[in-house]
């Protein structure tokens, strides 16, 4: 014997007002599509498949994005910074504000009391992208940034 199909009703029970409406909703647009579909069991099996591939993609499409992913790169600054930087200041900034236009680095800017480190946001990068950005940067081949780090980072709150 063949399973008994549950009626609407029979999943409502137990419900709130809320999720009963909405599978309500459900029902009705799912009915609607059917009857869409109906005008095309005359077509050739070939063209029902298409539209239901073509349904089926739609649908994997609109699956929520993952979230995305963020790099915090450190640089360390040399101990005078302050004093070495001027000549190759407006060159840095302008690689940062570069990224920031291509949509790579969210935040970036300098830690004070004191000016010891430089960090970026860098987000939907890989480590050899931020890497790149690093050995690329003014400050850095000036020899004013010794060292680096960069480390994935999980935000919590925000964004």
């Amino acid at each position: 014997a063949r399973p008994r199909r549950h009626s609407s009703c029979d999943a409502r029970k137990g419900m709130s007002a809320v999720a009963s409406a909405r599978l309500s909703i459900a029902a009705r647009s799912s009915r609607t599509s059917r009857v869409a579909f109906s005008s095309t069991r005359a077509a050739a099996p070939s063209t029902r498949r298409s539209r239901r591939a073509s349904t089926a993609v739609a649908m994997a499409s609109a699956a929520p994005a993952s979230p995305p992913t963020y790099l915090l790169l450190t640089l360390d600054y040399v101990e005078d910074i302050l004093e070495k930087r001027d000549p190759y200041r407006a060159e840095h900034i302008a690689g940062a504000k570069a990224q920031e236009a291509a949509g790579k680095c969210v935040l970036a800017g300098a830690l004070q009391n004191p000016t010891d480190k430089g960090v970026f946001v860098f987000k939907d990068c890989d480590e050899a992208y931020v890497k790149a950005f690093v050995e690329g940067d003014a400050y850095y081949k000036a020899g004013l940034v010794p060292g680096y780090t960069i480390r994935p980072w999980m935000i919590v709150v925000g964004a």
